[in-house]
């Protein structure tokens, strides 16, 4: 019950307690009220980092959940955004990598087996796994549950025709949008990378996958190339180092923690590059500090190309690794070459300068970057990873080439030469690559919409069957699973 006072504070003159307490008195209880509510930012990172760090966890049902989480995530962002609608409809697609986890995860708990189990626990699964395994099934459930796992994170990768184009969308929220590019990727690499066991032993599935991380990684090169924006390149390049690294997991060539190492010191390098260049580009503020970041990027993709190459290029592949490997090759020099080019020196535009400390965040940033990538090569190597000494010179040589290239053309003795070149040259190539960009992306689409046509056909007399009424489906659902329970019995 609400105590009420008149103006001399007796009770039952029927004005609420509150209203006659003096305005600071209001202004900091409404402040403190403000900081107990749960804000769109606050709540969308809770979801975010809960999502991420359960990517780290082994088990695929801890995938599934991650994943759910960083979808409610993007929907919070959304629902908290000016054009709602738009942003709600634009990301919805997050709720696919989920299912396809929950998927995977289903048909992992059912048909999966420890080894060494004896025929009674076989028996007490029931007559339905008995079938399954004893009519040679569970390969194809392996292969499901294999394509389960890539489908989702390949999503998440932009590595397929229905996300192919998300990462020209900066992100739903406008207060988190520096690091929301680099967080779909690094979801991707991470349900791929950890969820390896589930997927890297089915060889159809395996050679699918890397098929298309080779081409996510080339598109994702050229139209970082077609954008002018650095921003927007930078976006781009983030889901190129994703996709290089997944190749690295999937030659299945190099232990687990220097994959992530090295895809931790190639993508954290583009990552900070981006979230500095949205809060006044101080990764670029200073001869020194861009010299140092040019350095981290050039030296984390040679070290993240290098086994790239590597591990897909053995006979494992087959005729494929003739096109994988300087495919691989081809994207790291030309990743190497925006890096590196690109990222020039801003001018100062302050007149009087302030006093900065020596060492800051932007120089431990990228000299982390410079150690912790040789050191990821050198945890491979004690490993077990020999390289071959002609894939090493197809991985490394044009990533050298690329970088030497792009500094030369700094100097000043080759820059006016540079500068006519990029004039004449450098707009006809952006067009060219933003229009095979374009035209890759709308034959994927015109491919689905074919695919999705032909489903819709074949699929029409199935639902013929039933009048459309919700409960007589419900009943002919009932009856399709009965009759596939039964049927294995009679047999």
């Amino acid at each position: 019950m609400t105590s009420t006072t008149d103006a001399a504070g007796r009770p039952g003159s029927g004005v609420p307690a509150g209203a006659l307490a003096p305005a600071g008195a209001r202004t900091r209880l409404d402040e403190a009220a403000a900081r107990m509510r749960l804000g769109p930012r606050t709540a969308g990172w809770g979801f975010a980092i809960a999502g991420m760090a359960l990517l780290w966890v082994p088990q695929l049902i801890a995938a599934a959940i991650g994943l759910e989480l960083l979808a409610a995530a993007f929907w919070w962002w959304a629902r908290a955004s000016d054009d709602v609608a738009d942003q709600v409809a634009r990301w919805q697609w997050l709720r696919r990598p989920a299912t396809a986890l929950w998927l995977a995860f289903a048909i992992h708990a059912a048909f999966a087996l420890p080894s060494g189990e004896h025929a009674a626990a076989l028996a007490a699964r029931g007559a339905l796994h008995a079938f399954v395994r004893g009519n040679e099934w569970l390969p194809a459930f392996s292969f499901l549950e294999a394509a389960a796992v890539v489908w989702g994170a390949l999503e998440l990768l932009a590595a397929l025709p229905l996300t192919r184009a998300y990462s020209d969308f900066p992100g739903p929220f406008i207060a988190a949008r520096p690091w929301l590019p680099a967080l779909l990727p690094a979801a991707g690499f991470l349900v791929l990378w950890r969820q390896d066991a589930h997927w890297i032993d089915v060889a159809d599935v395996r050679r699918a996958a890397i098929v298309l991380l080779l081409v996510t990684a080339l598109l994702g090169v050229l139209r970082a190339y077609a954008r002018r924006s650095w921003v927007a390149c930078l976006r781009w390049m983030v889901v190129t180092d994703g996709a290089l690294a997944a190749l690295v997991v999937a030659g299945g060539a190099i232990a687990r923690t220097p994959a992530v190492l090295l895809w931790v010191a190639a993508s954290s390098a583009h990552a900070l590059l981006l979230a500095g260049e949205l809060r006044g580009a101080a990764p670029r503020r200073g001869h020194m500090l861009t010299r140092l970041w040019r350095a981290a990027c050039w030296v984390s993709i040679a070290c993240l190309a290098w086994p790239a190459v590597v591990t897909n290029a053995d006979d494992r592949l087959g005729p494929l690794s003739r096109v994988v490997a300087p495919g691989i090759a081809l994207t790291a020099a030309m990743l190497t070459w925006l890096s590196v080019g690109r990222l020039v020196h801003a001018e100062e535009r302050r007149r009087v300068m302030r006093a900065d400390p020596v060492l800051t965040l932007n120089h431990i940033a990228p000299i982390t970057v410079l150690v912790l990538a040789p050191l990821a090569l050198v945890l491979a190597w004690w490993a077990g990873f020999e390289p071959n000494w002609k894939p090493s010179v197809m991985a490394l040589l044009p990533v050298g080439l690329a970088g030497w290239a792009a500094i030369l053309a700094r100097q000043r003795q080759v820059r006016a030469l540079w500068q006519s070149l990029e004039e004449r040259v450098g707009g006809v190539s952006r067009v060219a690559a933003r229009r095979a960009f374009d035209g890759f992306v709308r034959l994927e689409r015109r491919v689905i919409a074919l695919l999705a046509r032909l489903g819709g056909a074949l699929m029409g007399p199935v639902h013929d069957l039933h009048t459309g009424d919700a409960q007589e489906y419900l009943l002919f659902l009932v009856g399709i699973a009965v009759l596939a329970v039964v049927l294995p019995l009679l047999r």
